[in-house]
C-alpha cells in the first residue's frame, strides 16, 4: 500500500491516517445496473474479508 493518501480523500478530512485507510470509489451516470450490481457483489465481499 502507498504512504500516499488520495488528494481528494485527504482534502475532505484533512486527516492523513483516515486519508491512508479509505477507499475512493468513482461512480458515474452512464454505469448500467449491471455493472452496480457487480461493484457492490464484489464491494460486500472484500468489505467483509478486510473488517
Amino acid at each position: 500500500m502507498e504512504n500516499t493518501p488520495f488528494r481528494a480523500v485527504y482534502t475532505v478530512s484533512r486527516d492523513h491516517k483516515n486519508a491512508l485507510n479509505s477507499w475512493r470509489i468513482r461512480l458515474s451516470y452512464p454505469m448500467t445496473e449491471d455493472e452496480l450490481d457487480e461493484f457492490e457483489r464484489i464491494f460486500d465481499k472484500l468489505y467483509l474479508e478486510f473488517t
